[in-house]
């Protein structure tokens, strides 16, 4: 495995692991030991345990001791930890749909377009009042953290010119995110299967002419190699990507996953939001293609009309919809959506 995919995986499972909460205790603590798997591409965690040692104390303080057990495969730390074989799992927040519909459904495509908005929905997760609707069934979430804007890469900056010039152009889309491929058929594209490890490869050596991802993903999967000399990335947020923990309830203290979602609200967003921010300003000037005026306009108004069909085919949480509706228009009330009778209805 590559150093780079390392560093990749390094920082995926320090993130999960400081936003959602959890970190690693000894098994001869005193007090029980849970499994938490986490997906990262060489199969180790990283050097996590000494950033979070703050975390060790708050879990041995509500009477649990973790155990981490590293995936090469995000797709099998799910189905293990359906399966029961992973007492807490650390996901993408989309992957989070099958268990916590509600929480899954803060990564929407356009949802939200700033960390500030990111901050104030992931407050509003970790309130009492949210408890309910972090919970379905045997699930809940342990906590969520920003994993950062999302934005969309071209082998050619004119590809980015217009809606239109990018119809017919392949885009690799992640085999789960059903929005992703919604947007690339509404935007005339043709998606192309991939995976979080399998995405890189197939843009940088040109088998996709597009791909979205964080900012986070630049440097360690070498995206620069995709762009080469022509290449470049769209300013406009296509959606938010988002780190959470998800455990058995039954298998925690009660309270223990409400006390962490405030842990991770309290103590790991600044942390977080401040590797976020680097990994955004480590994207160089001359690639970056700024959308405005009426190319943002149109991107909005094609995003608003992908939610609302989603909306319809109650794809998405209709409570987190409307909750990131409310907090869009809280900050921008001026946007035509604001005013429109879409994902819930309009905003006052």
């Amino acid at each position: 495995m590559s150093p780079n995919m390392h560093s990749l995986g390094a920082w995926f499972a320090g993130i999960i692991l400081a936003g959602a909460g959890m970190a690693i205790a000894s098994a001869d603590s005193g007090v029980p030991t849970r499994s938490i798997c986490v997906y990262d591409p060489v199969g180790a965690s990283g050097p996590v345990i000494e950033q979070f040692q703050d975390y060790i104390i708050f879990a041995r303080e509500h009477g649990v001791a973790f155990d981490l057990r590293a995936y090469t495969s995000e797709d099998v730390v799910a189905s293990d930890f359906k399966a029961g074989r992973c007492d807490a799992a650390g996901l993408t927040g989309i992957r989070m749909k099958q268990f916590v519909p509600f929480a899954g459904s803060l990564d929407m495509v356009g949802g939200l377009q700033t960390y500030d908005q990111v901050h104030t929905a992931i407050k509003v997760m970790a309130s009492d009042k949210a408890a309910p609707l972090m919970r379905d069934g045997g699930y809940e979430i342990a906590g969520v953290v920003p994993g950062g804007k999302v934005y969309l890469f071209s082998r050619e900056k004119r590809f980015l010119d217009s809606l239109e010039a990018a119809a017919g152009k392949k885009v690799a889309v992640i085999g789960y995110d059903k929005q992703a491929r919604v947007v690339a058929n509404v935007a005339g594209a043709s998606p192309v299967p991939a995976t979080i490890a399998s995405f890189g490869p197939l843009f940088n050596n040109h088998s996709v002419d597009m791909a979205y991802a964080p900012a986070i993903a630049y440097k360690p999967l070498e995206l620069y190699k995709g762009l080469g000399e022509n290449g470049g990335v769209a300013d406009f947020v296509l959606g938010m990507l988002s780190l959470q923990m998800v455990v058995h309830r039954d298998r925690f203290p009660d309270g223990f996953a409400a006390a962490s979602r405030r842990w991770a609200v309290d103590n790991a967003w600044g942390r977080v939001i401040t590797r976020i921010r680097q990994s955004d300003d480590e994207i160089p000037d001359r690639y970056w293609v700024h959308i405005n005026g009426e190319r943002e306009t149109k991107y909005r108004s094609m995003l608003r009309e992908i939610r609302q069909r989603l909306w319809d085919q109650g794809w998405y949480d209709h409570r987190m919809q409307h909750l990131l509706k409310k907090i869009r228009c809280s900050t921008n009330p001026g946007v035509a959506e604001c005013s429109l009778d879409s994902e819930g209805g309009a905003i006052e």
